[in-house]
């Protein structure tokens, strides 16, 4: 299953509030709303999803007197943050297995994983499976003839 809301266009003045500090999975896309990258914000996400967006797309202004001095866990490959302009995400305790199945359908569409989750940088991604929902249905069903 896909992430199913829309592309928003970041804007730096968002309100903090209306992100949220929940774990779940994200997806960045760039100015044609190609997707170019999935990631998730897990356990040890400084303020979840909204943490990893403002890491992705740059903190506000006036965040200087925030008390946001946690180390990021893991490093936003450059290109991300150079290139992103939309993202999309998903609310979701299961956000590595989510993780997974997001880039296991976007794999099976594409053939590839997003642009840059192919970069030395970017977290690796274990072993993909495969749904095979693209397979004909005929091909699954049992002969009848038994």
């Amino acid at each position: 299953m896909r992430i199913r809301k829309d592309w928003s266009a970041w804007d730096p003045g968002i309100n903090f509030k209306t992100l949220p500090g929940a774990m779940g999975i994200y997806e960045i896309a760039d100015e044609q709303k190609n997707c170019i990258y999935i990631g998730f914000a897990g356990g040890a996400s400084p303020y979840g999803l909204r943490g990893e967006l403002y890491a992705i797309f740059g903190m506000p202004a006036g965040s200087e007197t925030w008390n946001w001095s946690h180390p990021h866990p893991e490093v936003i490959p450059t290109e991300v943050k150079q290139r992103a302009k939309y993202y999309r995400y998903e609310v979701t305790h299961n956000y590595y297995s989510r993780w997974i199945e997001d880039l296991t359908r976007f794999s099976e569409d594409y053939e590839t994983l997003p642009e840059l989750n192919k970069l030395p940088s970017a977290p690796r991604a274990p072993h993909l499976g495969r749904y095979h929902w693209k397979r004909d249905r005929k091909s699954t069903r049992l002969n009848s003839s038994h």
